[in-house]
């Protein structure tokens, strides 16, 4: 099974090779030329870029993050845009000192002039550290991390704030789930539950309804996927419902209230045959829905998810066709079912969209990346719009749920 790191990062590879102008969008290989996304055009410093999280207060206030390769240093810098309803616009944004590699995975803005990055940066001695930063409406400014036991292997996956003063990240420290607690000063550590029987765990998506409620999703021993949820006093677990017999991971989860909540991912099994998962949460516990996918594909899964409502929800995802090439596709949630969306691929070998975030059940806005001129990472931006949607051939694979 695919885990998200290798998701995100599939184009890092491709930012070595030298830039080369943009090519021109093309419709996704099915052929559909009337989608609902859009492209938007967005920035790439020097030649290339890619974005990995997004978060927008309204259809004319979005902001994106991700990062860039740069060639004149030799290293991998954070990048991050903000959206006016007009244009995308590059910001400038500081990379840690002796810094190699430094990405921005998630991104969460309580308002207008205020939000908080988080990411991974890989400094020159090859230690891996948590990264975060923080926009107060002029510019971004990189906020201390707290102390972590390993010396090594941390990284930042996801970031979701109810208030300038209350964030909650989740990732990893080592081989167990990490999760950070922001006060509007200084981050701390929240101890993470630990599922029962877990020899490791890592959570890759967190949401925060109020400040003294918010729920986290991952998974544990490479292929459980599981979810847990603060109550304002302790973190603790809510078990998923497992599909019989595969493997499962959450990538993305997006809560409307503490009854309400859609966590997004893959299940599969060691052949390499992955699929969409998508689970409902209720308030007392987890529900596989049934998710449709491309049709005639049956490697593909969903990496990101976001709900502006109880009944509107949108995930991205990706699956990849015989050759190995990679596409994107969307889902919506009406709330009864998921319905299949077209999206557009500028590439016609790799197109990724690993965030999305919706303001209402018109709008949404979706990010990744796409190999362009000379496999060149791109930064890939789509926007939705309703009514510009028409119907879609879809395949469906029965789950049943675990007695």
């Amino acid at each position: 099974m695919r885990k998200r790191t290798a998701i995100c990062f599939l184009l890092s590879g491709l930012l070595v090779v030298s830039a080369q102008s943009i090519a021109s969008a093309s419709a996704a290989p099915t052929g559909k030329t009337r989608a609902s996304w859009a492209v938007q055009k967005s920035p790439n410093p020097s030649g290339n870029g890619g974005f990995h999280g997004v978060d927008c207060t309204g259809a004319r206030a979005c902001t994106a993050v991700g990062s860039y390769y740069s060639q004149a240093a030799n290293a991998q810098f954070p990048l991050a845009a903000s959206w006016n309803g007009r244009a995308w616009r590059r910001q400038p944004i500081p990379a840690p000192a002796q810094t190699s590699y430094g990405d921005l995975s998630g991104v969460s803005c309580p308002k207008r002039t205020f939000c908080i990055a988080v990411g991974t940066d890989l400094l020159t001695t090859k230690r891996q550290i948590t990264l975060a930063e923080v926009w107060r409406g002029r510019r971004w400014e990189i906020t201390p991390a707290p102390p972590l036991e390993s010396p090594e292997d941390n990284t930042l996956e996801a970031v979701s704030c109810s208030s300038p003063a209350n964030c909650m990240a989740a990732g990893s420290t080592g081989d167990q789930a990490l999760i950070e607690h922001w006060n509007g000063a200084r981050w701390t550590i929240e101890p993470a539950a630990r599922p029962d029987g877990s020899t490791s765990s890592l959570l890759y998506g967190v949401s925060c309804v109020t400040r003294k409620w918010c729920m986290a999703a991952g998974y544990y021993n490479i292929g459980v996927a599981f979810t847990e949820v603060w109550e304002g006093k302790r973190w603790s677990i809510r078990p998923a419902e497992q599909v019989p017999d595969e493997d499962s991971q959450f990538t993305g989860i997006s809560c409307t209230s503490r009854v309400s909540c859609t966590a997004a991912g893959i299940y599969g099994n060691l052949a390499g045959l992955d699929y969409p998962l998508a689970e409902r949460w209720n308030g007392k516990v987890w529900t596989i829905q049934p998710v449709p996918h491309p049709e005639g594909q049956l490697d593909s899964f969903l990496i990101d998810v976001a709900c502006s409502t109880a009944r509107a929800c949108t995930a991205t995802g990706r699956y990849f066709t015989e050759t190995g090439r990679s596409y994107t596709f969307a889902e919506s949630w009406n709330g009864k079912s998921w319905v299949l969306q077209p999206t557009v691929n500028p590439s016609e070998t790799i197109n990724a969209l690993d965030g999305v975030a919706c303001t209402s059940p018109k709008a949404c806005t979706a990010v990744g990346g796409y190999a362009g001129p000379e496999s060149v990472s791109r930064s890939l931006i789509e926007r939705y719009s309703a009514g510009r949607c028409r119907p879609v051939r879809h395949t469906r694979r029965k789950v049943a749920a675990a007695s």
